[in-house]
């Protein structure tokens, strides 16, 4: 496993030889925007609790990530698989995926308790 420090050099080496690795950064706001959906106020929660379910569509229609798919440096790998396999060496692309979409699941679903309380099931 790589720490941290060696992972955000290897990323910066990337982008400066490389005018694909802006896809990096674009990719990784884009993961630090979907994870923090949950926590919006409920005045911009309501239309952004929505854009997880768009993003899978998106994923569905292009099959895979559009910004994936530009950077040629990936050899027809996800871009999360990548970023993961820092953390756990042996993961295969079928977990990556089912992985993104249980987090886009979960985003979608912990916004829409925020959003609708009584969604909850009492006990």
């Amino acid at each position: 496993m790589k720490p941290l420090s060696q992972l955000i050099i290897l990323i910066r080496n990337k982008i400066k030889y490389n005018i694909y690795g802006y896809c990096i950064y674009i990719t990784l706001n884009i993961y630090n925007l979907f994870l923090s959906i949950p926590f919006w106020s409920l005045k911009y929660l309501k239309y952004g609790v929505f854009m997880p379910l768009i993003l899978a569509t998106i994923w569905i229609i292009f099959k895979g990530c559009p910004l994936t798919k530009i950077q040629e440096d990936l050899n027809d790998e996800y871009f999360s698989k990548v970023l993961l396999q820092n953390f756990i060496p042996d993961i295969t692309r079928e977990t990556t995926a089912r992985f993104s979409y249980y987090i886009l699941l979960v985003v979608t679903v912990v916004g829409m308790i925020r959003l609708c309380p009584s969604l909850l099931i009492k006990f």
